[in-house]
């Protein structure tokens, strides 16, 4: 990782850090002016939204680099200048949970973004082993899939709130391909990167229909040698409980993700931040 990379993951991961301590301390302080209400209904044990993720603006930089015995060749390549990506898309999404207790819970998410772009580019670009000269026509595709999973501790919880700390694993597979069909040339690479995030949700009933639900995730590494960085993630929706077991709801989502892997002489870097809007189906 350059010590650039190195200095924006320090700053990011600070200020992720404040404002995750300011948002936990708001959120405390404001249950210490909730009076508590029933106990919380045991029938709320699943609960799988099924829908679409309409991600309205990606912004970020996909590097690969090669090592050259002690130094690292690569180009920090601007999605969407350089290679003309894709700046949004609608992609389906599938979030649950199932509590096994009254205060202990399994929470999941997947989604999948396959971008692609095609441009005649303007600047020489060495992406892994591969140089692409200035005024070559490159095709790029870029596929980032998410798959989210997190023990939930209900710390606070009644049939109107529920706080919760929640630990687990954000694994993202990237892969990154280049290749300009009028050279016969190409690369691309693939890596998984399973990383542990600590969180806190909060979730509350507006009326016995409408729910408030929210959830802040984050995570910071600087010390391995093989995978570094950072990742911020925030939702918040709103759902309603049409029926007894069917509902529906809608809401926003944004991550933002610096990612750094190193492989067989090779270190794949992203930095991404993703900003969409949710609308699903509620079944529980």
């Amino acid at each position: 990782m350059t010590s650039e990379l190195r200095m924006s993951v320090a700053e990011y991961g600070r200020g992720a850090m404040r404002t995750a301590a300011l948002l936990l301390c708001t959120m405390l302080a404001s249950l210490l002016h909730i009076t508590p209400a029933l106990a919380a209904s045991d029938e709320d044990r699943f609960n799988l939204s099924v829908g679409a993720f309409f991600v309205t603006h990606t912004d970020g930089t996909v590097r690969l680099d090669h090592s050259v015995g002690p130094a690292n060749i690569g180009t920090s390549i601007d999605w969407h200048r350089d290679l003309g990506g894709e700046t949004n898309k609608t992609v389906p999404r599938i979030d649950g949970y199932y509590r096994f207790s009254a205060k202990h819970r399994v929470d999941f998410s997947w989604y999948s973004i396959d971008r692609s772009g095609l441009i005649t580019t303007q600047r020489d670009i060495d992406f892994g082993n591969i140089n692409f000269p200035a005024g070559t026509t490159i095709d790029s595709r870029l596929e980032t899939k998410v798959f989210k999973v997190a023990y939930t501790y209900s710390f606070y919880r009644t049939a109107d709130i529920e706080t919760a700390l929640t630990f687990g694993l954000h694994i993202t597979n990237i892969k990154a391909s280049l290749q300009s069909a009028g050279l016969g040339i190409s690369e691309a690479e693939s890596t998984t990167a399973p990383l542990p995030v600590f969180g806190y949700r909060i979730d509350y009933s507006l009326s016995p229909k409408w729910w408030v639900r929210s959830k802040y995730e984050l995570f910071f590494l600087d010390r391995l040698k093989e995978v570094q960085g950072s990742l911020s993630d925030f939702t918040v929706a709103i759902e309603h409980r049409t029926f007894k077991h069917f509902g529906f709801g809608f809401g926003l989502d944004r991550t933002s993700a610096n990612f750094d892997v190193s492989h067989n002489r090779k270190s794949l870097s992203l930095d991404s931040v993703l900003t969409g809007f949710m609308l699903y189906g509620v079944y529980r």
